[in-house]
Parts: C-alpha cells; sequence; structure tokens
C-alpha cells in the first residue's frame, strides 16, 4: 500500500462519517498491515507521542475554560467589553470580537470560543437587531482568536512535535491576533458608516457611570488570568504546564469567591473537560503514526523537491504553502493537520530562512482557519446549532471575514515582525 493510497483510504473514511481520529489511525493500520510492519510499531508511536510533559497542559487549560464559563467568569469578560464599547454604534459587534481577545488569553480552542460566547451573543444580538446571520458570521469569525491569543492548544501541540519552544509560539502568536481582532472590529465600524449597511447595524445603548464601574471592577480579576500564564512563562518563573495549573487553581478561586460556582457543578465540568481531552489525545496518537509513515515514505523530501520545481521565490511559496494549509484545513481537523504536516514543512520553509516560530504561527492561523470553513468547520456546526441557521447561510455571512482573517495571514506571513517581535524582545 504505498501513500497515496493511504491518503485515499483516509479521505474515504472521513466522507463515510468516520470520526478524524479513527480515519487516520484506520488508514495507518491498513499501510502497515499490507507493508508487513510489524504491529507492535503502531502501538509504540502512538503511546510515545503522548509522553511528553507538556502534554498535561492542555486538559488544564480546556478545564480553565469550562470553570469560567460555568462560574461566570465569561460573562464578567461580556460586562467588562460593554463597558468599553457599550455607547457605540453597533456595540454588540465589537463587543463579541473584544471578547474573543479577552477569552483567548485564558484558553486555547476555536470551539470553546464558539460555544461559551455564541450561546450569549448570537441571541442579544438578535435581541437588540442584528439579521441572525451577521451575529452568527462574526461569533464564528472571531472564534480562531481563541486559538491565537496565548495559550492556545493547537500552538502546544506544534511546538511539542516540531521541538520549538511554546513560550515562544505563545509570544508569537499575540500581535497576529491583535491584528485579526483590529481588522475584524474595523470592519463592523466601516458597516456602522456605510449607508448601505448602517441600518442593519444598530446603535449602542446608554450604560450608567455605576454600571460601568460595576462591570470593571468585576471584569479586572478575570484579567488577571492572562498575565499569570503569559507573564509567568516568559518571565522565565513556570512552564507552559506549570501556569496551566496556575489557572486552574486562580480560575476556580475567583468563581467560588463569587459564589457562582457550585459543588454540583465539578463534576459536569471534569466530565466535560475529559471528553474533549480524550478526543484530542486519540488525534494526537493516530496523527502521529500517521505522521511517521509520511517520512518512512520520504514525503518531506519529495514535497520539497515539488516546490523547488514549481518556484524558488520564497514570496511565490509562502503563497503556496498558505494556500495549500487553508485548503487542508477545510477537510481536516487543525490537530492532526498540525502533527501530520508540521514536520514536512518546518524543513521546506527553514532552508528560506524562515524562523520556527514564525512558521508555527503561519501555519496554526491558516488550520484554524479551517475550523469556520465548509466542509468540515467545526465551528460552524457549533454556531450553527446555536442560531438554528443552515452552514450555507452562515457560509455567505462569513464571505467577508474570511477575505479579513486569510488578508491578516498574508500579512503576518510577508511580515516576519509581526510575529517575532516579541519572542525576540522576551523570547524564552
Amino acid at each position: 500500500m504505498n501513500v497515496f493510497l493511504l491518503f485515499i483510504a483516509m479521505f474515504v473514511f472521513i466522507a463515510m462519517g468516520i470520526p478524524i481520529a479513527w480515519s487516520v489511525g484506520l488508514s495507518s493500520f491498513f499501510y502497515i498491515v499490507t507493508n508487513n510492519i510489524p504491529v507492535a510499531m503502531l502501538t509504540q508511536k502512538m503511546t510515545a507521542s503522548l509522553q511528553g510533559f507538556v502534554f498535561v497542559a492542555l486538559p488544564l487549560f480546556l478545564l480553565t475554560g469550562d470553570i469560567m464559563n460555568t462560574g461566570g467568569l465569561t460573562e464578567r469578560l461580556v460586562n467588562l467589553s460593554k463597558a468599553c464599547f457599550g455607547r457605540f454604534k453597533g456595540a454588540l459587534a465589537y463587543i463579541n470580537v473584544f471578547v474573543s481577545l479577552l477569552f483567548g488569553g485564558v484558553q486555547g480552542l476555536a470551539t470553546a470560543d464558539t460555544v461559551a460566547i455564541g450561546s450569549m451573543l448570537i441571541p442579544a444580538m438578535e435581541k437588540e437587531g442584528y439579521t441572525k446571520e451577521f451575529a452568527t458570521a462574526i461569533t464564528c469569525a472571531s472564534s480562531p482568536l481563541g486559538a491565537i491569543i496565548p495559550p492556545s492548544v493547537i500552538m502546544i501541540i506544534y511546538g511539542s512535535v516540531c521541538e520549538v519552544s511554546i513560550g515562544n509560539m505563545f509570544l508569537g502568536g499575540f500581535i497576529p491576533g491583535i491584528i485579526m481582532g483590529g481588522v475584524q472590529m474595523l470592519y463592523v465600524l466601516y458597516l456602522s458608516k456605510s449607508k448601505k449597511h448602517a441600518d442593519h447595524i444598530p446603535g449602542g445603548s446608554k450604560i450608567s457611570r455605576e454600571d460601568r464601574i460595576k462591570w470593571v471592577k468585576e471584569g479586572l480579576p478575570t484579567m488577571v488570568l492572562p498575565l499569570l500564564i503569559i507573564g509567568g512563562i516568559v518571565g522565565g518563573v513556570v512552564t507552559a504546564t506549570e501556569s496551566a495549573v496556575i489557572a486552574v487553581i486562580y480560575a476556580t478561586l475567583l468563581s467560588v469567591i463569587t459564589k457562582e460556582l457550585k459543588w454540583k457543578d465539578i463534576p459536569k465540568i471534569l466530565w466535560n473537560g475529559t471528553k474533549t481531552i480524550g478526543s484530542v489525545m486519540i488525534i494526537l496518537a493516530t496523527s502521529s503514526v500517521f505522521g511517521y509513515i509520511l517520512t518512512l515514505e520520504k514525503i518531506p523530501q519529495l514535497i520539497v523537491n515539488l516546490l523547488l520545481d514549481i518556484s524558488n521565490n520564497k514570496f511565490v511559496l509562502l503563497l503556496i504553502i498558505n494556500l495549500f494549509l487553508l485548503v487542508v484545513g477545510t477537510f481536516m481537523d487543525p490537530t492532526p493537520a498540525a502533527i501530520i504536516l508540521g514536520p514536512i514543512l518546518l524543513p521546506v520553509l527553514k532552508s528560506f530562512g524562515m524562523d520556527p516560530v514564525h512558521i508555527g504561527v503561519m501555519m496554526c492561523m491558516n488550520l484554524i482557519m479551517g475550523q469556520i470553513t465548509p466542509p468540515v468547520g467545526s465551528c460552524l456546526y457549533l454556531a450553527s446549532g446555536i442560531s438554528k441557521l443552515s452552514v450555507e447561510k452562515i457560509s455567505r455571512a462569513l464571505l467577508p471575514f474570511y477575505a479579513i482573517n486569510f488578508g491578516v495571514t498574508l500579512l503576518i506571513s510577508y511580515v516576519p515582525a509581526f510575529v517575532m517581535t516579541l519572542p525576540k524582545l522576551f523570547g524564552v
């Protein structure tokens, strides 16, 4: 069974509706059996891929997000955003993006962002007078910020697989995330000023001084979380895993102090976290075997030769690779894509003088965009479940945001300073 049939088998399994983890695992298993490779290698590679100490951080960051949602801390971030943007025309649209920036600083998944923020703001925006399509689209479009702004699950995975500093990956994702969120907010500003669209963007509401002070006081303690996470790593005080432990403890204490987290909520939080991290770990294990097979078949060298045959111009190759990653992201979850493609593309782009951190952030941003694009965009389907709109309608409403997000990704690809400034200043 050659590598071409390996990919055919994987895509057939995916088309049959088999979960991505099992599709990757089954196709790898068939390759091993048909090529007389000892089956024990399958289990050895799967278990070895999960032994990195840094992977302990994954369930802890996910747990932090669940605690925030259940303990009312996410709602406090929304209120803090209202204090900042509530009086402007298009207030809830600004708030939707801004909360994604804030929420991204304490958890690391785009899907968690979609569920937490979408369940609160999509109904609220519809009630204010926004179209359901726009409310759902901006929720989807801003959800990748949750996985770009550190901490980021996909960056932890890329850093572990490609042996790149996770602290530097976190620092590298910060400015691109801010830029993407900022451009989305500028688009909302354009809509609010445009005569053609202004009627669809409701005005802001007057917020009393007392409410503004109250919301800022309640929201600021939550804002300490990202400072603890990033500050601790950058300062060399803690590792990414230790910062995740601190995040869980701080979020729990804050939720208990505010009296919004009940004892009865804890089993549900732990169960949700267990299900999520279980699926992530299965994907990690099976994808590592798939990646090993590609290395065995010398696919990295083939891709290098293919790209160099097309062009030896760095800028042309960057465009091709960005488009390639974007297409891959539409069909494959970011986790297996990063595990499989990271070790393949890293040496290619390093040969053109690119830094591994720059490569990683560019790759993660492209793959995460796949979560808001059909046919298998997980954030798209989650948002569809919340708003009860079809995926087709949401996708059409997302078209301007696709252009924005991909445009920002191209910008950071061609201007390394947007990624590398913070790692060079505070790199660990």
